[in-house]
């Protein structure tokens, strides 16, 4: 049941929140461990949880249990109640220890509490070092990033935010054992909080400036998206000599225009904007087709939602992923418009974008990109198989190879200032500069 469960949800997972978990492999296969986290959201216990095949017992606070499905949830996934009253918490940690001495993985949060702003709190309660420290088992430290987004303490219901779990590699406290108490717990604590905030720290100062880059002015307009209508309504004006014809173009670069000098700013004006091109490429397309007597595409809905699902997972993305997917979906779109002058078909961007995306997800290995590649290729074949397409599709698949390599090829440079989408350093961070 727990199998199933778990798996059912990490796909919703993956979806609502982009979810990814890296390093779950290091937990041991069999044999006691203890797992600490930084505790941004309510759902931490099921975020370690996920990926790892063995069940966690976490220590979590019992008025949770009392909550429709989230209770039945926790509990199935190893959590058990405590009673957070005063003089409670030796009872928890016995049922904590003998736990890890029956050979089970523990899981504690030593913040004790959901994170008050994103970084980790500024005292750590020492149930999870002393653990390790009196049963000799392995502490491993792991970092969510993206939950304090998804479930802050201040929301009644989680929202849409792009999540990413890391374990650590172990802290051995065996050396410490021969050590005082006092001396022993302070020096696993500290190396805890500094494993965890190695990448916590990177991911939250990356957040900060993406989020004054979501109420900064938009940018000029950028040559992937204002080239495409240039070019395509001089080619239709050329062919109809009909201004009406070129109108969508046009009032595309005023939109442009506008959200550069007049519309305020929000994070959902900036996602607009930056697969505002892919809309344009879908709607102004078939006329382009039109204007020079080409087939236009069959089922637009289908199409666009190919591209629409390939996009998704880079929508949580730093910038720079994101827009160079869009930058080179862009390209794909029209190259595979061309290419209907020389091989004329109704299903060619059909085969165009799914290639491209799927080649583009492979290179940068997306969270989705095990499943999206064969996926995304399996739809390009089946279109061609069940809709008795022929060789001349492969100037369309080309289309999408050739967009493909000017995504790599182009340099991304910083979007506004946006941050990397892999930020994170080796040197020590003080997570009191970085209250949000």
């Amino acid at each position: 049941m727990r199998t199933a469960l778990r798996t059912l949800l990490e796909a919703l997972f993956r979806v609502l929140f982009i979810y990814d978990c890296l390093g779950e492999e290091k937990l041991p296969k069999q044999g006691p461990a203890v797992v600490a986290a930084n505790h941004p959201s309510y759902l931490d216990p099921m975020l370690l949880s996920l990926q790892v095949e063995r069940p966690i017992h976490f220590m979590a606070w019992d008025a949770l249990f009392k909550i429709p499905l989230m209770g039945a949830l926790i509990r199935l996934f190893g959590a058990f109640p405590v009673d957070v009253r005063r003089g409670k918490g030796q009872e928890a940690y016995a049922s904590a220890k003998a736990l890890v001495e029956a050979g089970h993985l523990v899981g504690i949060f030593p913040e004790g509490r959901r994170s008050q702003s994103a970084s980790m709190e500024e005292t750590l309660r020492s149930g999870a070092a002393r653990l390790a420290w009196e049963t000799g088992a392995p502490l491993y430290p792991v970092t969510i990033v993206g939950a304090f987004r998804a479930w802050p303490h201040t929301r009644l219901l989680p929202h849409t935010a792009r999540i990413r779990v890391r374990y650590h590699d172990p802290i051995d406290p065996t050396p410490l054992r021969s050590l005082p108490e006092d001396q022993a717990l302070p020096a696993l604590l500290g190396e805890l909080r500094r494993r965890v905030e190695r990448s916590l720290l990177p991911g939250l100062r990356a957040d900060r400036r993406f989020a004054a880059i979501y109420r900064r002015r938009a940018p000029f307009p950028r040559w992937h998206e204002f080239l495409p209508p240039l070019f395509l309504s001089a080619l239709v004006f050329w062919r109809t000599r009909a201004l009406e014809a070129t109108l969508p173009a046009y009032a595309y670069l005023a939109y442009l225009l506008a959200d550069h000098w007049l519309l305020p700013q929000s994070r959902t004006l900036k996602w607009l904007r930056n697969a505002s091109p892919l809309v344009f490429m879908l709607g102004y397309g078939p006329r382009f087709l039109a204007a020079f007597g080409l087939p236009l595409p069959l089922a637009p809905g289908a199409l666009a939602s190919v591209v629409a699902g390939a996009l998704y997972p880079y929508l949580y993305d730093r910038g720079r992923t994101g827009i160079a997917f869009v930058r080179g979906m862009t390209a794909t779109l029209g190259l595979s418009l061309m290419a209907g002058f020389v091989a004329p078909s109704g299903l060619g961007q059909h085969v165009a974008a799914p290639v491209f995306a799927a080649a583009f997800a492979w290179e940068r290995e997306s969270v989705f990109w095990r499943y999206a590649t064969p996926l995304l290729l399996a739809y390009a074949g089946g279109v061609a198989l069940l809709l008795h397409g022929g060789l001349e599709l492969l100037p369309h698949a080309l289309a999408g190879l050739l967009g493909w390599l000017l995504a790599r090829a182009l340099p991304e440079g910083s979007e506004a200032g946006s941050p990397s989408d892999t930020a994170v350093t080796e040197e020590p961070l003080d997570g009191r500069s970085l209250r949000l």
